[in-house]
């Protein structure tokens, strides 16, 4: 009797159910599965019977993955990009994403009075970066015409799309101005978990995702009223120990680049000919007091046919740049 109960729970204890759940395979796909994909899953169980293995199969068990619609939109431009007042068509850069996982057409819009700044950007128009450089280019990226142009994006794919405004006059300076782009699916939005039945890739359901298959994104603006202001000044020591600009006097020229205002500049490049009737003493350059290579290598500074550049990069109101370099008047 008991040679049989061992035999009976050694007999069960060798069934092996090996059932492969719909959910489990769900789980072996990526998140954003292409909509109209289709899982088919058939489970099988297995056994020992008379020492011989014996399987079954499920009916199989299938289904379509069905759209999801969801979008995305990041500000590419990094901070408040800096106006003057009544500059026409500033831009502002976005990036739309398609966050669904079917191909899907977004209505874009842009607004300027939005509250939470100093004054209103007057849109004027959106444009799609056509030939992919991620720079506003007239003439060449293609105006968009809501209903007309709206991009079509692969899943995953994404648009750079341009936000054209006008600054009004009379701005304080570091004024801020917000803009932002609404981007919203085609097929239609809603709360998440809308359904928009039979109108997904390849007739399945379009399920409304997380983001409401709409995104808003703000971008700004910032109104820089100072001009940064440049002083040279210049220094003669004559071969007599004076300050004659006699043939073979040495002239110091000293550059300040100073700044006023609130919003930091960049990019700021100072550019100055060596004089005619002078030769560039080699090695002179200096920014802020510390030497400069004359060659066009890593550092901020060279010389050239055409003179003397540094590159200073940004300037705020706390910072300054000084630039020092010598010539000697030819003999």
């Amino acid at each position: 009797m008991t040679r049989q109960v061992e035999g009976r729970i050694g007999r069960q204890a060798r069934i092996a159910l090996s059932v492969a759940l719909c959910a489990a395979s769900a789980a072996a796909f990526a998140e954003g599965t292409p909509a109209g994909t289709d899982i088919v899953n058939v489970a099988q169980l297995s056994w020992i019977d008379g020492g011989d293995k014996r399987t079954v199969q499920s009916n199989p068990a299938s289904l379509k993955v069905d759209e999801r619609i969801d979008v995305a939109i990041a500000w590419l431009d990094g901070g408040s990009v800096p106006v003057a007042p009544g500059e026409q068509n500033r831009v502002l850069s976005f990036r739309v994403v398609n966050a669904g996982n079917a191909p899907e057409a977004f209505v874009l819009s842009a607004i300027g009075a939005i509250g939470g700044d100093q004054w209103d950007p007057a849109i004027t128009s959106l444009a799609l970066d056509t030939n992919g450089n991620g720079l506003f280019d007239p003439g060449v990226d293609q105006t968009y015409r809501a209903g007309v142009d709206d991009p079509l994006l692969k899943a995953d794919a994404s648009v750079t799309v341009f936000v054209l405004g006008t600054v009004p006059t009379g701005l304080a300076d570091a004024a801020v101005g917000l803009a932002s782009l609404r981007a919203t699916a085609v097929t239609g939005s809603g709360s998440p978990g809308t359904v928009f039945a039979g109108r997904g890739e390849s007739g399945t359901d379009a399920v409304v995702g997380g983001t409401t298959a709409t995104a808003v994104t703000q971008g700004s603006l910032v109104a820089s009223l100072a001009v940064p202001q440049l002083a040279k000044a210049q220094q003669i020591v004559d071969p007599n120990g004076g300050s004659s600009a006699l043939p073979g006097a040495l002239i110091t020229y000293t550059l300040s680049a100073s700044y006023g205002g609130s919003v930091p500049t960049s990019g700021a490049l100072v550019e100055d000919p060596i004089p005619a009737g002078t030769s560039y003493v080699p090695g002179s350059l200096k920014l802020n007091g510390m030497g400069l290579t004359d060659a066009a290598d890593g550092d901020a500074g060279e010389v050239g046919a055409a003179g003397i550049r540094v590159a200073i990069g940004a300037l705020s109101a706390s910072s300054s740049a000084v630039i020092s370099f010598q010539v000697r008047v030819n003999s």
